[in-house]
């Protein structure tokens, strides 16, 4: 695939000054392929690397792996009526608990889809993640300690646990924040591609006294993943 455009007040040039925007025979071509070394211009699935063609159709020596960033917002709400007033925080629908004492509850997963998926980074195992995860949290009536957890899995797959079960936090009927942070994690066999899923657990320490969690608006989990792989 070769595209050429000259602009009106700049051209692109080689190093010895020809110019590499008018003609085809002096342009670099990029042609797309597919793990196998066939073409992939009509294949998106597999359209994963990127190899610089000269101009006289031969193939440079290396061969470049494409990766894409992402940025995952588990508590983006819907647009309708989404709005709200500078100050005020929005989240992710309400976890509330079963009022049982210590008994862990979890959320619906929330799944990171995009159009195309591939490992984290390319790799198996050891890809990176990083971000950051805010809950609100409260109790229905009043006082208890609570606990938060979190996982994670490769869509449908087998959960990992990200957040372990925290340390208690003091909880009223007012709701109040905690964030944890997400600092550069590595990936294992049962996380380590997109699409993903996420869920988020509470605990209560009183019987009868649910706890009531959500993710923040502010929360995201983010890094880079080849396409294919």
């Amino acid at each position: 695939m070769s595209n050429f455009r000259k602009y009106p007040d700049r051209v692109i040039v080689d190093k010895d000054g020809t110019d590499l925007a008018s003609t085809a025979s002096n342009a670099l071509a990029i042609e797309v392929k597919t793990p196998d070394g066939g073409s992939a211009m009509d294949d998106t699935a597999n359209a994963v690397k990127v190899l610089a063609v000269g101009g006289d159709g031969a193939e440079t020596s290396t061969v470049l792996q494409q990766r894409e960033p992402f940025i995952f917002r588990p508590a983006a709400t819907a647009l309708a009526s989404g709005m709200v007033a500078s100050g005020t925080r929005s989240g992710g629908p309400a976890l509330t608990g079963a009022g049982t004492a210590d008994q862990t509850e979890y959320s619906s997963y929330v799944t990171y889809e995009p159009y195309r998926g591939g490992k984290i980074d390319g790799i198996a195992a050891s890809g990176v993640i990083s971000g950051q995860l805010t809950f609100g949290y409260k109790v229905l009536a009043s006082t208890a300690a609570i606990k938060l957890t979190v996982d994670i899995r490769n869509k449908a797959g087998t959960a990992v646990t990200m957040l372990a079960l925290t340390s208690t936090l003091a909880a009223t009927t007012a709701e109040a924040f905690a964030t944890y942070d997400i600092p550069h994690l590595l990936t294992v066999t049962n996380f380590n591609a997109v699409p993903f899923d996420v869920r988020h657990g509470n605990q209560s320490n009183l019987a009868g006294t649910a706890a009531v969690t959500r993710i923040m608006e502010s929360s995201y989990i983010m890094g880079e993943f080849e396409p294919g792989t």
